[in-house]
């Protein structure tokens, strides 16, 4: 009877031992199950597919609000994605649009400036993450005030797949081009600008200078008519005085330019026999003011000195 009943028994204790094992294998699966379920779920929760979340490229610019505002707003109408393109033998990808909204994005809530620039149509464009087939490109600007002169810039690129509508990030390379372009933009404004008015102080400071001339001549020639002298002297004097500085209009009519540029703006034209006084000397114009005041550019050989 003992020798019978052992082998019972023991089959009876590997049943029970190849139940608990299978019991445990499936809790363990169960568990692992739960939690990549709940991981899946936070990632989706903190990671949304269809939108990104934060910035990929923030930066700050300094100068002039407009002039800022100006450079932005030059990229961001372009027609240029920086940074990107879809053939090899095509490295500039033109053919964006600017735009007021995009639904890439999420709606921005966080104040300032915003921008956007899209570019459809486009066939798995370099420098996406892992980007495939066909969509669309979107690169959002946000322009937000700092301090006195000083803007943040916030810039987000992302390619939609058309069909799919699986979103694929930039690595970087489209923010930190879209940026370079707009800063080397400012930077040309800024440059610009400096010229500018390093121009207009020369033009002033030798305006200024001759009219200081103009005043000690003037201030001279009244000393010479209070002085004692013959008439026929001090009235000798007075035309060579009034050869330095007075010029007549030759030609029949003579425009006077704001700026010695043939692209100047026409502030008055003179008619021939015409008297003016001439302010400024250069090879080919000559600056002056005329009886009512006015004080402009006449083209060098339109006047000729007084008889």
């Amino acid at each position: 009877m003992l020798s019978a009943f052992r082998p019972d028994r023991s089959r009876c204790n590997l049943q029970h031992r190849f139940r608990a094992c299978r019991l445990l294998g499936a809790n363990v699966i169960k568990r692992v199950s739960i939690a990549a379920s709940i991981c899946l779920l936070a990632a989706l929760a903190l990671f949304p597919s269809d939108k990104p979340q934060s910035p990929s490229f923030s930066a700050v610019l300094e100068g002039k609000e407009s002039d800022i505002v100006e450079a932005l707003e030059s990229v961001a109408s372009d027609t240029i994605i920086h940074g990107t393109y879809v053939y090899d033998r095509e490295p500039t990808l033109t053919g964006a649009e600017e735009a007021k909204s995009s639904s890439a994005f999420r709606n921005w809530t966080g104040g300032g400036r915003v921008y956007y620039k899209v570019y459809r149509n486009a066939f798995s464009p370099r420098n996406f993450k892992d980007s495939a087939d066909q969509g669309t490109i979107t690169v959002r600007y946000v322009l937000k005030t700092e301090g006195a002169e000083r803007f943040r810039i916030q810039i987000d690129a992302v390619y939609v797949e058309t069909s799919h509508r699986t979103v694929h990030a930039s690595d970087g390379i489209v923010e930190s081009s879209e940026f370079k372009a707009v800063a080397e933009q400012l930077r040309a404004i800024q440059l610009q600008a400096q010229r500018d008015m390093q121009a207009k102080a020369r033009i002033d400071s030798q305006i200024a200078a001759r009219q200081d001339l103009l005043r000690r001549r003037q201030e001279e020639a009244t000393k010479l008519t209070d002085a004692e002298s013959s008439a026929e002297e001090l009235v000798k004097q007075l035309q060579e005085l009034r050869h330095k500085v007075e010029m007549r209009v030759a030609a029949d009519s003579a425009p006077v330019k704001s700026a010695p540029f043939e692209g100047a703006a026409t502030l008055v034209s003179l008619k021939q026999s015409t008297d003016v006084v001439v302010l400024i000397v250069t090879p080919y114009w000559l600056g002056i003011e005329t009886a009512d005041g006015h004080h402009g550019w006449i083209r060098k050989e339109q006047l000729v000195p007084l008889p």
